[in-house]
């Protein structure tokens, strides 16, 4: 199957599809805001970014507790660093 591309799919658009960097200050922000959207979202989960050896973000890594107290002890341990 093959598609036509049009010249709006070439022109030069100000999206920027580079992965988050944790050099960038902003991209440790947007990934950060992501986590915290996933936690209020799921109450017993927890979200921490990974981050490649360049910098690049990885993944995000899910952790399911058992209970609230557990997930708001690991948080309190997460905010020291």
């Amino acid at each position: 199957m093959s598609y036509e591309v049009d010249k709006w799919d070439m022109e030069d658009r100000e999206i920027d599809d580079k992965p988050l960097n944790k050099k960038n200050k902003r991209d440790v922000e947007m990934a950060r805001e992501y986590c915290d959207e996933h936690e209020a979202y799921y109450g017993s989960d927890t979200c921490e970014p990974t981050w490649k050896k360049n910098g690049d973000l990885d993944i995000y890594i899910i952790t399911l507790h058992k209970n609230k107290k557990a997930k708001l002890k690991f948080i309190k341990e997460r905010n020291k660093k």
